[in-house]
């Protein structure tokens, strides 16, 4: 029986109607995985969160904008694009509940920021504002440019995608800034940028900054996602 993976929706309402959306590259790779993919809007009752959480098998968390810095105590920097605030109150929701039921869990780009946060870590707010690197990881242009990422040997990311180097995109400006309580770092750019987490004793949690869903046509990236099916079955 293939498993029901939850994906997180991104919201929207500025100038216009109202909606929640994920990107068909996010369901295309659980589906490719031999997952069912099943969207999740914005839901703020915890009560209601625990429900669905029991209906779905495992939690693809994807990207989007910046999680709020009021969340881990900094005032917002000018380049931070916050999430609406509905989302946000959500996500910590339905991210905390999760990891409390202890969900299979997939975080991708904001989802590793989400996960992160949400377990008390930092962040770097801006990268070329606030670290002195030769590496592009988000060009002003939004182009998108891949860099090495090297994988810690003694990490679920290596026994997962079986090398310890890979090419990944890069299309963020923030990162990882302190660790939140209970994860470690399992993968970076030269430049010392955290590229990947997982959290100890926690049957399945996984986090990468780059874009996998854009890269199903390499094993390596579509071996994240058949990861979180074999952990949601």
């Amino acid at each position: 029986m293939k498993p029901i993976i939850g994906i997180n929706c991104d919201y929207e309402e500025e100038g216009k109607q109202p909606y929640s959306f994920t990107y068909r590259d996010y369901s295309e790779a659980v589906v490719a995985a031999g997952g069912i993919p099943f969207l999740l809007p914005i839901i703020k009752d915890k009560s209601d969160v625990e429900l669905l959480l029991k209906k779905i098998a495992g939690l693809l968390l994807p990207g989007g904008n910046d999680v709020p810095p009021q969340r881990y105590g900094e005032e917002r920097q000018e380049k931070t694009v916050c999430v609406h605030p509905d989302k946000d109150t959500s996500d910590f929701i339905l991210v905390g509940t999760s990891i409390q039921m202890k969900k299979p869990i997939l975080a991708i780009c904001y989802g590793i920021q989400l996960v992160n946060v949400a377990l008390g870590g930092s962040l770097i707010q801006d990268i070329p504002s606030e670290v002195k690197t030769p590496i592009i990881h988000k060009d002003s242009q939004n182009k998108r440019y891949t860099h090495t990422v090297t994988i810690r040997k003694d990490s679920l990311l290596h026994k997962i995608i079986g090398t310890d180097r890979i090419e990944a995109n890069s299309t963020h400006h923030q990162a990882i800034k302190r660790l939140g309580k209970g994860l470690k770092d399992t993968a970076h750019t030269a430049d010392g940028i955290i590229e990947a987490i997982e959290c100890r004793d926690y049957p399945f949690l996984v986090g990468v900054q780059w874009h996998p869903e854009r890269m199903t046509g390499s094993p390596y990236h579509l071996a994240l996602f058949n990861a979180l099916i074999k952990a949601s079955e």
